[in-house]
């Protein structure tokens, strides 16, 4: 039995290695199939007609250098690489057949990593062939668009060669070296060497863009330096001599010297454009119209300004004038006004001060004026002289006003005043009626202090109100003092009534308890001797309420309902 269970084991554990050998077999001969027709498809590029392609084109010098070398490339790619590949895959295949499986994985490795490094190198080797292939073709075409440039300026310089002026014969000279140049790259591809004759066609692709660009340039600039800057300088020199016979004055202004300075950078540049270095003869013709342009405005600055002057010098004069009158008006109704009134805001060193400035303006006015007629005068500065004081004497107007404005504030808050005194006056005298109408048996102390300090401060008021120079800040300070005192004055009255009658009110309705209720009747006796000997009227409220309230809750309120009610019908 035991003999057949090991037969068993042997016969399945062989079926097992037989299995899983076959599989690893199966799956390395399927690995060496795919290198294979990889390596079939690396030598079917067609690399080879490529360089017989370009071995029919005769090349020679650095073409034919290149082409060779790329060619050796390709020859050990062919002779060596594919060879070794072919044996790396030999291997494996003979490496499967015996088991040897990991002899047969690194042969795979082996020829996988060839076939990579030779499918980079064919690449290369066809990206070089190719472009040896084009370079006659691209040179072909760049050097008819460079030739065509070429011609475009060769006629320009024989058709047009009075525009060039004195840079034609350097411009000439250029185009001569650019035909030496094109004969040099026509006889380079003839004989076949595309790379150089292609180092020769950048050279004069860039060469004839720049001469195209200077043929371009050179015109315009001699025609805005012989045509327009001769025109512009003409112009400016006869409008300046007409505004020098027109008697006008250039401050800081040599406008002969700076024509002068216009005319020499003309001829510099003129210079540098005949020998064609255009760029810097361009970025001085800039300067040049721009130096112009600053001429042209700082003569059509004075020509605007004296018109300016012009019309605004009467309403100017007149303005100043009738600043400097409202002026003198204002230190009279100083004077008159400090007659009657002490002056709190320096309003007399303010004018004063006004009529410095304004003298000093005046001067100046006059100096330019004076000037103006012995033709001496920059009108710019005129100008701007008429539209500064301008402002000036608006600002000074407005000072003016202000301080005037005070001034006559000055007599209505004193009328003001002097109506708030009779206003103090009168309620202090209804609050004395009315405190005497309750008929009470005398009045608390610091009332009597507060109501006499009251009817003391609003004599004072009417004392400074009667002096011959009033000061209006001191009365206006005693008015607000005043109106505080009045106002307390009359809360106190009232509170005083108030707790005075209201005591009466409760004494009246605690009278029912007096009999029957001790605290009562010992409460109406200290609230008596509170309002009739103390004349404590508050004091005497609280005893009386309390006391009343604990017999009578809520009695305090029904009997303050009751009285403000009656208050309210007899007022």
């Amino acid at each position: 039995m035991n003999v057949i269970v090991i037969l068993i084991v042997i016969i399945v554990l062989a079926l097992v290695l037989y299995g899983a050998s076959y599989f690893l077999k199966k799956k390395h001969y399927h690995k060496i199939d795919e290198l294979e027709n990889r390596k079939l498809s690396l030598t079917e590029i067609p690399v080879i007609d490529e360089i017989n392609k370009l071995k029919k084109l005769q090349l020679t010098g650095q073409t034919e250098k290149s082409f060779k070398e790329w060619e050796k490339v390709w020859r050990n790619i062919a002779t060596v690489h594919f060879p070794d590949i072919e044996n790396y895959l030999f291997d494996a295949e003979q490496a499967t057949d015996r088991m040897k499986l990991v002899k047969a994985q690194q042969a795979e490795d082996a020829a996988t990593k060839l076939m990579d490094d030779t499918q980079v190198s064919i690449d290369k080797v066809q990206a070089a062939l190719k472009k040896l292939i084009q370079s006659e073709e691209e040179n072909r075409l760049e050097i008819k668009k460079t030739q065509e440039i070429y011609q475009n300026i060769r006629k320009k310089l024989l058709t047009q060669s009075f525009s060039f002026g004195g840079a034609l014969e350097n411009l000439e000279r250029r185009l001569t070296y650019l035909e030496l140049d094109f004969t040099k790259f026509s006889e380079l591809t003839t004989s076949g060497d595309h790379i150089e004759a292609r180092e020769v066609l950048e050279r004069v692709a860039t060469d004839t863009a720049e001469l195209d660009r200077v043929v371009g340039l050179v015109p315009t600039l001699l025609k805005t330096l012989t045509v327009d800057v001769v025109d512009q300088v003409t112009e400016l020199k006869e409008g300046h001599a007409q505004l020098l016979a027109e008697n006008f004055v250039f401050l800081d202004s040599d406008i002969q010297a700076e024509i002068k300075t216009i005319e020499e950078n003309s001829e510099a540049a003129k210079s540098l454009t005949e020998t064609c270095e255009v760029d810097e003869a361009q970025k001085m013709v800039q300067d040049i119209e721009t130096n112009i342009d600053k001429l042209y405005d700082l003569m059509q600055d004075e020509i605007d300004a004296k018109a300016f002057v012009n019309d605004q010098q009467k309403m100017f004069e007149d303005y100043l004038t009738h600043v400097i009158g409202n002026n003198r008006k204002l230190l009279i109704e100083i004077d008159r006004v400090a007659q009657s009134y002490t002056l709190n805001h320096d309003e007399l060193e303010a004018a004063k001060g006004i009529e410095t400035e304004l003298d000093t303006l005046k001067t100046s006015f006059d100096n330019f004026m004076e000037n103006s007629k012995n033709n001496q005068v920059v009108y710019s500065v005129l100008a701007d002289f008429f539209e500064e004081t301008g402002d000036k004497l608006t600002e000074i107007e407005e000072k003016q006003q202000s301080i005037n404005s005070g001034l006559l504030h000055l007599r209505k808050d004193e009328m003001e005043a002097r109506k708030k005194l009779d206003e103090y006056e009168f309620e202090m005298r209804a609050m004395k009626r009315y405190v005497e109408k309750q008929h009470l048996p005398g009045l608390p102390e610091e009332y009597l202090d507060l109501f006499f300090s009251t009817t003391k401060r609003i004599e004072e008021l009417a004392q400074q109100l009667n002096k011959l120079k009033v000061d209006m800040k001191e009365i206006s300070r005693l008015c607000f003092m005043c109106q505080d005192d009045v106002t307390l004055a009359k809360e106190k009255t009232e509170e005083i009534v108030d707790s005075a009658l209201l005591t009466e009110y409760m004494m009246q309705y605690a009278n029912r308890y007096r009999h029957s209720n001790e605290s009562i009747a010992d409460a109406i006796d200290s609230t008596l001797r509170l309002f009739n000997k103390d004349y404590r009227y508050q004091e005497a409220l609280e005893t009386i309420s309390t006391a009343l309230e604990l017999v009578e809750a809520g009695a305090y309120k029904k009997v303050e309902d009751n009285y403000y009610a009656d208050k309210k019908i007899n007022q």
